[in-house]
């Protein structure tokens, strides 16, 4: 699974907006800045199916975005639970969980680690602050330690009258909102991100489902520099890097390592405004590169490494395509063998000169290569012809493919 994973989870979130969540491998979703989290458990016709304990877990992106898809198992099918960002009219986390099974099922909203739950109508308040909103208001609900919430949900001895607010100065406070949901439909909230909590009344229903944040991230990748390889594992695995390093690099604190990926593929604003967080020590290391061609055994060890959609991947991916040296610009100085006869895009990379576009395409086992540079460099493609070169600023050629 391509990530920008961390211990603490998945991350979720927008660009240049306030905020963010963590999404732990069992569906878990944590705002930032906050102590609470929220979980999810489904009661369906056999039992309470809680994701935290069970084994038929599996978690993914849509689309290699940062939107993450977590999948239950569940008597003929899958609860499946979705969480993505948006910035407006609140930055929110939409939570959609899905009745993927044919019969309908109970769904469960915990709000954990709490020292105050309210609700009100479909606004819960969690310490002091509108932190949730609902479609509709609870069925039921329990509310109290974690353990006396699990025994009461799971043993049918929910409330169905009036919300009781807690209060636990320590902390330790829990409250499950039980919820119908129909088979083959969708439940959705939305979660603060802002530790202020929300300022507007929202509607969750309004809210964008996850195929649309995800082709919202995708439209925000074609500002940058574009790839497309005919290797569908590695291009999942760069598109999911490029866009998690793009969210991390808007995050207080983004490590050098984020920045030089942003620098590398194009991401001229977000790199700016990570940059001016570094300090000196952290801005030489970004600064750095060694300027020698990369290695795809490095780059492919990378893409398949547990955590993967690193900034390091980005990194030995880019000096893998192009490499600079000096006023020379080296297009695809490492080519895999099994690329051959395949075509292959670079789009708007970033170099000292300006942007660079090429593509290869085949005349038997002969390379074409159509490039679009800036003047006063000399374009080389090494790896395909190693005797060619030309100062041309646009042009095609067909290469000896040696």
């Amino acid at each position: 699974m391509s990530t920008g994973a961390d211990d603490d989870g998945l991350i979720v979130g927008m660009i240049g907006a306030p905020g963010h969540a963590r999404v732990g491998t069992a569906g878990l979703v944590r705002p930032g800045n906050v102590s609470w989290s929220l979980d999810w458990w489904i009661g369906a016709d056999d039992r309470w199916h809680v994701p935290g304990r069970e084994a038929a877990v599996r978690q993914s992106l849509v689309d290699a975005m940062p939107v993450v898809r977590t999948a239950m198992r569940v008597p003929g099918g899958d609860a499946v639970a979705f969480v993505g960002a948006v910035p407006d009219p609140d930055p929110v986390a939409v939570l959609d969980v899905v009745d993927d099974s044919p019969a309908p099922f109970v769904l469960a909203l915990v709000v954990r680690d709490t020292c105050a739950v309210e609700l009100e109508g479909t606004s819960v308040f969690v310490d002091g602050s509108r932190a949730i909103r609902l479609p509709r208001a609870p069925s039921r609900w329990a509310t109290g330690p974690p353990d006396a919430v699990m025994t009461a949900v799971t043993g049918g001895d929910a409330a169905d009258g009036a919300f009781v607010a807690i209060h636990d100065p320590a902390g330790g406070g829990c409250a499950a909102l039980l919820f119908p949901v129909s088979h083959r439909t969708t439940f959705r909230a939305a979660i603060a991100l802002d530790p202020r909590g929300m300022t507007s009344m929202l509607d969750p229903l309004t809210l964008p489902a996850s195929e649309a944040i995800a082709r919202g991230w995708r439209a925000q990748l074609g500002r940058g520099m574009r790839v497309e390889l005919p290797e569908p594992a590695l291009q999942e695995a760069i598109d999911s890097a490029r866009a998690a390093v793009l969210l991390r690099g808007g995050l207080p604190g983004a490590p050098a390592s984020d920045v030089a990926a942003l620098e590398d593929w194009g991401f001229d604003d977000e790199a700016r405004a990570a940059w001016a967080g570094l300090g000196r020590r952290a801005r030489k290391q970004a600064a750095r590169r060694d300027g020698a061609p990369g290695s795809w055994v490095t780059v492919r060890a990378l893409a398949a490494a547990p955590g993967r959609g690193t900034a390091e991947l980005l990194v030995a991916a880019r000096a893998a395509l192009v490499c600079e040296r000096g006023d020379v610009v080296e297009l695809f100085p490492a080519f895999p063998e099994e690329w051959r006869g395949a075509p292959l895009d670079l789009r708007d990379v970033p170099t000292a000169r300006g942007r660079v576009s090429c593509a290869v395409r085949w005349h038997g086992p002969r390379p074409a290569l159509l490039w679009d540079a800036p003047a006063g460099i000399t374009v080389r493609a090494p790896a395909l012809d190693p005797a060619w070169s030309s100062t041309e600023a646009t042009g095609e050629v067909l290469l000896s493919g040696s």
